[in-house]
Order: C-alpha cells, then sequence, then structure tokens
C-alpha cells in the first residue's frame, strides 16, 4: 500500500539557562502542533542537535515525544558503532509502538553495502521490527564521497529491515531518478526543500515532507498536501525561506521558536547567537505569515 502523504515536523531540544536538556517547552509544542495538525513527529541528528546531546539524553527526549504526542513518531538512533546502537534500541522499546519507529543513521564511513545491510539486520533484530533509515551521504573510506543508491534501498526494503527513509540527495536531478526507483511501497520522506522539494520528486514517487514552514504553521503544508492553494503556500514557504537560509536554517528554526515562546528557550554551546539583524528579520516574516493565516 502506497503511503500516505504527510509532513514530518523535526523536533529540536530546548535547555534551561544551565544549559540543561529541559523538556517541559518540548511538550508544550508538541501540543501546539497537534492542535494545529500535525500527523507525524521526529527526532534526527541535525535538528534534534545529537552532536550536543548525550545518549541517554536522547533517549530521555525520544521518550518525551513518544509519550506527549498523540500521532505518529520517528525516533531517530545515534550514529554509532553496531553495539551501542543496538543497546540504544534496547533502552528505547519500552515506548515503541504501532505509532512510534525507529531511524537508523549508519555512522561514516562507507565500506561496502554488506556492511551497511548488516547494521541495519543487527538495528531491525534489536528493535524487533523495521526502521527509517536516514540516506545521508558519506565520505567513501577509499575516496569521496558516497550516496544511497536505489539498489540497496530496495534490498533492505525486500529484507524487511527499512520502511521508509529521509531522502536529502544534494542534487536533485540525481534524487529524482534515485527516488524514481524506489519501491513504491516505501516512506519517501524528502528534506532539505519542504514543499518546493516534493512538488519536484512527487511524480518520481516521494509521499511525504520533512517540515519547514510546517514547523511553526502545521496547517500550510497540511493545506498543500490535500492540494489546496498549492502556489499561494509554495509562494509563503519561500519567503520564509529567503530569510531563514540566508541566516541560517537551524539557528533560524531555534529563534523562531523561541520568539513564539514555544520551545529552544535556552541553546546549548557551542551554538552561534542571533544579532538583532537577525531577530527582526525572522520576527518580521513570522508575523506576516501569521497575519495571512
Amino acid at each position: 500500500m502506497t503511503p500516505t502523504p504527510r509532513s514530518i515536523v523535526a523536533i529540536p531540544p530546548s535547555y534551561d539557562k544551565e544549559e540543561r536538556l529541559e523538556l517541559e517547552s518540548t511538550v508544550v509544542y508538541l501540543k501546539y502542533l497537534k492542535t494545529h495538525g500535525a500527523q507525524c513527529v521526529m527526532t534526527t541528528a541535525g535538528t534534534s542537535q545529537f552532536n550536543l546531546l548525550a545518549t541517554e539524553e536522547i533517549i530521555d527526549l525520544n521518550a518525551c515525544i513518544s509519550e506527549s504526542f498523540e500521532g505518529a513518531k520517528i525516533l531517530g538512533i545515534p550514529p554509532a558503532s553496531t553495539t551501542e546502537a543496538c543497546d540504544f534500541v534496547h533502552a528505547s522499546r519500552s515506548y515503541l509502538g504501532k505509532d512510534a519507529k525507529l531511524m537508523a543513521l549508519y555512522p561514516d564511513r562507507f565500506y561496502g553495502e554488506d556492511v551497511v545491510v548488516d547494521y541495519l539486520q543487527r538495528i531491525c533484530e534489536a528493535a524487533g521490527d523495521s526502521v527509517y533509515l536516514h540516506t545521508q551521504k558519506m565520505r567513501s573510506g577509499i575516496s569521496g564521497d558516497w550516496n544511497y543508491d536505489c539498489d540497496i534501498i530496495n534490498r533492505l526494503y525486500d529484507l524487511g529491515y527499512v520502511a521508509g527513509i529521509k531522502e536529502e540527495h544534494p542534487n536533485l536531478q540525481a534524487s529524482y531518478n534515485f527516488v524514481r526507483h524506489l519501491n513504491p511501497n516505501l516512506d519517501v520522506i524528502v528534506a532539505g526543500g519542504s514543499m518546493r522539494r516534493l512538488a519536484f520528486l512527487e511524480s518520481a514517487g516521494a509521499n511525504s515532507l520533512l517540515a519547514g514552514v510546517g514547523n511553526l504553521f502545521p496547517d500550510i503544508e497540511n493545506e498543500f498536501l490535500a492540494g489546496h492553494d498549492k502556489m499561494k503556500h509554495l509562494q509563503t514557504e519561500a519567503r520564509l525561506f529567503d530569510v531563514f537560509m540566508a541566516n541560517g536554517w537551524h539557528k533560524s528554526l531555534r529563534a523562531s521558536l523561541k520568539i513564539l515562546n514555544l520551545t529552544c528557550l535556552n541553546d546549548r554551546n557551542p551554538w552561534p547567537n542571533c544579532d538583532d539583524q537577525c531577530i527582526n528579520q525572522i520576527s518580521e516574516v513570522i508575523r506576516d505569515i501569521k497575519n495571512e493565516r
């Protein structure tokens, strides 16, 4: 069965003034998302700052999200050794179920497909279920970079290890050719462009998107997916991206969620500060979009 189109909202962590992980505002944000129509949330290495969190903190963040969000969840596993990844999975099994699945991220570097397949097999055996796969490009152990191709993804799907992927090929045309040859039953979540990326890749077989403007206004992406005012929503997204990308996506997202008093109340160093010009630009575009709703 072809997966239902949906927007998946990546959840950033929040910290208190002493830079400790705080989860109260995360619960507030999750309730806000659900109230405004979000259907699925995710933790992922970039937005959820796995590089700044201890393994125990990632488990706590995932547990909080699983318990607090009434909807589907895709919960990231930090890139780690096979043993550590499986230990993480075992520690996570208490909050997994039909509405919550894990997402694996193979640790750098690439030395052959069989090693990747074995890694996913061991994780799935620990989980007792298939997982999502973050198909981020890897440095090759020989030279250059390596990107996932359709053959290995279809192989993993046929083996029952992978239910879906977070797709983010750096070359959009190559991404189209990649997605076009994937099993149509695979849940393909496009990242790095949100609605406009999905608009390009949908005919190739992509069905879902990693939220952009939907991190702030989930109803906009839901309306887009339902076919309502698609051009208008793409233009709204473009205006937001113009500001957020110029200042850095993750930096702008955290600042915007603090401006809206939802989450990301404090940051954990190292992290760049937003100067007054950055804050004013972000505040203005948020205000304009809110006034148009």
